[in-house]
């Protein structure tokens, strides 16, 4: 059964008769015994198959005052020994910046840290979700998703640079919440998407926002995960048209925690 657009991506829809759904999805699920932590990242082998990953580490980090080190993250980009970085900074007042720096020979050294993201104005310190840091394979945009509690409303965030880190573009809200929640992007040039734990809903879901436009605008958000239990933790990895997203799913009422593979087409 496919999944029902939200109500504000619904009424943008309505302008076009008929127009599909932008993902088709597969009907089952499958589950693999496990849960998904930060070390983890999907991906998409050339038969499809989904596989998970251990995320790759710097021989060094960057350094400077006020780093949350439980918020680094890095990313290696397609060009040889170009590698990226990036973490929560903590200023005087307990909000945040989010920093970023490259590294051009595979993270032994690394250049002056630039500022993503300057508009956090919680209080909430290094407490906060790891921001999810990911290069495109195909036009090596420096792209983040992240949440927190800017100055327009606390909520779900998306920032790329086209400049190889060294100036990042206007943030652009995925949605808006107060629950500090989780982020994750795949991409292959146009075509970004990130799912998200939904920082609004009771019981924890995911949600899928779709751009084909580089993320510079997000044309359609959906629900994505089932509604047989909890989602956290999401993951993604994009092949083509074809993607699929992971999550730590627990039953409704309790039980053991597994890891639930889902997968999708983009029809549009």
């Amino acid at each position: 059964m496919r999944l029902r657009v939200v109500p504000l991506v619904a009424a943008l829809l309505a302008t076009t008769a008929c127009v599909p759904e932008p993902v088709s999805w597969e009907e089952d699920l499958t589950r693999e015994m496990g849960t998904l932590n930060d070390s983890l990242r999907l991906t998409l082998a050339a038969d499809g198959a989904p596989r998970l990953t251990g995320a790759w580490m710097p021989p060094a980090w960057p350094e400077e005052p006020g780093v949350c080190t439980a918020t680094r993250r890095a990313a290696r980009a397609v060009v040889a020994d170009t590698v990226y970085a990036s973490w929560f900074q903590v200023r005087a007042d307990s909000s945040v910046l989010l920093r970023v720096a490259r590294s051009d020979d595979g993270g032994r050294t690394w250049d002056t840290p630039v500022t993503a993201d300057s508009m956090d104005a919680g209080r909430a310190g290094c407490t906060r979700p790891v921001p999810f840091l990911d290069v495109d394979p195909l036009n090596g945009y420096v792209q983040l998703a992240y949440h927190l509690d800017a100055r327009e409303g606390a909520g779900l965030f998306f920032v790329h640079s086209m400049t190889r880190g060294t100036v990042f573009e206007q943030p652009m809200p995925i949605v808006y919440g107060d629950r500090p929640s989780e982020a994750v992007i795949a991409s292959r040039g146009d075509t970004v998407l990130v799912a998200y734990e939904d920082p609004n809903s009771r019981l924890p879901r995911l949600g899928l926002a779709l751009s084909r436009t580089a993320g510079h605008i997000f044309e359609a958000r959906l629900a994505a995960s089932d509604a047989t239990g909890e989602a956290r933790t999401p993951r993604i990895a994009l092949r083509g048209d074809d993607f699929v997203l992971a999550w730590t799913a627990t039953q409704r009422g309790g039980g053991a925690s597994y890891i639930a593979f889902r997968r999708g087409t983009l029809t549009w």
